[in-house]
């Protein structure tokens, strides 16, 4: 598992292993960059089910401005770290251990501010994408204009809304079996 682009290109990054863990692919991850764009400068990035870190450590590697990681897993926080280091990128990045949605409470608590992009890789069919949108715009996590991107499974019995108050999805793609889709907040604050 390598960073795909960015100021950190092709570095390595450590995988975790385990029949829970499914980090997001290579070709996935280029794939949704390629649909946002290249580069994130300036940018806050949320990683939620963050797992490995890749989305938010390649959003960092492509000029946010800083990246926070939200998992319930210590094992998966310590990887977390572990590719921060690696990378360099530890100065710009906060890591929390929080079940989700639920903990996205204490985020808002912490002072991170909002977000202009939102990754949502929770494990797949067991609804936790709608609970989880509504949960960051209940506690005001999303800057105007902000994007979500979720990963879903074409498999999984977890189909993506097509609206979540103000969020409206734009049409997914398919990787494989991994579904992607955005949701995009244009309203006006």
């Amino acid at each position: 598992m390598r960073i795909t682009g960015g100021m950190v290109k092709g570095r390595r990054l450590v995988k975790i292993k385990g029949p829970y863990i499914r980090p997001t692919s290579d070709m996935v991850r280029s794939s949704i960059f390629n649909i946002l764009g290249q580069t994130m400068t300036g940018l806050a990035i949320l990683d939620l089910f963050a797992g490995t870190g890749s989305l938010g450590i390649e959003s960092l590697s492509r000029g946010a401005k800083k990246a926070v990681f939200v998992d319930k897993s210590s094992r998966a926080l310590a990887i977390i770290k572990k590719n921060l280091t690696i990378c360099e990128y530890n100065a710009l990045s906060m890591i929390i251990r929080e079940e989700l949605p639920n903990g996205l409470a204490h985020i808002q608590d912490l002072g991170c501010g909002q977000f202009n992009l939102v990754f949502i890789d929770p494990p797949y069919g067991k609804g936790y994408v709608k609970p989880t949108i509504y949960k960051l715009i209940e506690c005001d996590l999303l800057a105007k204009n902000s994007i979500v991107v979720v990963e879903s499974s074409i498999e999984a019995n977890d189909p993506l809304p097509s609206k979540v108050r103000n969020l409206q999805l734009k049409p997914t793609r398919s990787y494989g079996s991994t579904l992607i889709g955005l949701y995009s907040n244009h309203e006006e604050r």
